[in-house]
């Protein structure tokens, strides 16, 4: 009897402590739920260095629909330093398909809401007015317009809170930085990356360079040196008409063409220099005799003793290839009435390629020359023409 009378005691104590809990969970409310979760959530930041300030677009979609009144809460962990964030500094937009149908004015950075109709106070209002409050160094919470909210969130929408980079600033310690959002209704976080630092700097070197090449060519078309190179032979000269470079295919004389290119930032100047002066073309055997070259820009004519040159063509891939005065005035392939500019000894620019780099510059130098019934006859008047490219690097 004892035994069985024990048996019975036990079991009376384990049923009882099964109704007991049984008891507890009957008490459980059965209107007991989780929070949904927020999904698709993404925070595109301007910079994820150390304590760099950072602008934030940080877009979710809401399971739940935000309604009037209701709650958007940012947290960031400890690290992030929002003093000094004002309302100014924040942008909401949120529509059902992109996220962007409606919401807020553009914050620096920010992105355009299609239909920016709202705005953000102090505290939330009437249909289109938003409330924001920031609390420490931490939290951002956004309040829904209250009454009848205009532009409703409705369950699975888009949202779209950003966070101009004005006073949010970064942690100064590396590692893996969670935010949390929470609505009335869902909840939800994201992970930051915060680096030592984001910024690679790619460098490089272009080298300055410069190209020049003289040749004297009898056509505009042609494209491979002549043989002699850099000769002009102005022939025989008679009183009877001004002799000078023509582009006759195939005549004589020659012109002197140039070909340009430079990658100097201040572009390049083409000039030229003569070895006689304004003595012009001299005679070899008796230098006392020469043809002169007239000071200055003149008109080439017959039965005037001159010579000089001018500049005809000027053309170019990239760049501008300019006729420098005083050398840009008439020139032709006829050399009757050129004109034309006495040379020097000392280097006058002829082209300039407007201060600026230049790619497949070409232009070319008419010589033009005449005599007076009283130029002494010789078969070797010469002169010698010194043509520098110089480039500002």
């Amino acid at each position: 009897m004892k035994i069985e009378n024990i048996k019975n005691s036990v079991f009376s104590k384990f049923a009882s402590g099964i109704t007991m809990v049984a008891l507890v969970l009957l008490t459980i409310p059965s209107n007991f739920v989780h929070a949904a979760a927020v999904t698709a959530v993404s925070d595109t930041v301007s910079q994820e260095g150390l304590s760099k300030l950072s602008r934030h677009k940080i877009v979710f979609t809401s399971t739940s629909a935000i309604a009037a009144g209701n709650t958007i809460a940012v947290t960031f962990p400890a690290g992030f330093t929002t003093t000094g964030l004002v309302i100014a500094d924040l942008q909401i937009c949120h529509g059902p398909t992109t996220g962007l149908e409606f919401g807020t004015a553009t914050i620096s950075g920010g992105t355009a809401c299609a239909s920016s109709t709202e705005t953000i106070a102090a505290s939330n209002g009437a249909s289109t007015v938003w409330g924001a409050v920031i609390s420490g160094t931490t939290t951002i919470t956004l309040t829904a317009p209250s009454g009848t909210f205009t532009n409703t969130i409705t369950a699975g929408s888009k949202v779209t809170v950003q966070i101009a980079a004005a006073h949010m600033q970064n942690p100064a310690s590396a590692g893996s930085q969670v935010v949390s959002i929470a609505t009335t209704s869902d909840a939800g976080n994201f992970s930051i990356p915060i680096t030592d630092d984001d910024i690679v700097t790619i460098s490089a070197t272009v080298n300055s360079s410069i190209t020049f090449d003289l040749d004297t060519y009898n056509t505009s078309t042609t494209t491979t040196n002549t043989v002699p190179l850099y000769t002009v032979n102005l022939g025989v000269l008679t009183t009877g008409a001004v002799s000078g470079t023509t582009e006759a295919g195939g005549a004589t004389p020659n012109g002197i063409w140039f070909d340009l290119d430079t990658n100097a930032p201040g572009g390049a100047i083409v000039s030229v220099a003569n070895a006689n002066g304004s003595s012009g073309l001299k005679s070899v055997s008796t230098p006392a005799d020469f043809i002169p070259s007239l000071a200055g820009a003149n008109t080439a004519s017959a039965g005037t003793a001159n010579y000089g040159i001018c500049a005809n063509r000027a053309a170019q891939t990239t760049g501008t290839l300019t006729k420098a005065s005083p050398f840009n005035g008439t020139c032709t392939t006829t050399p009757s009435g050129n004109s034309i500019v006495g040379l020097t000894t000392t280097p006058q620019t002829i082209y300039n390629t407007a201060s600026a780099p230049i790619s497949g510059g070409r232009g070319e130098i008419m010589v033009d020359a005449a005599i007076a019934g009283a130029t002494v006859a010789h078969s070797d008047y010469q002169d010698v023409l010194t043509i520098l490219a110089v480039g500002t690097f």
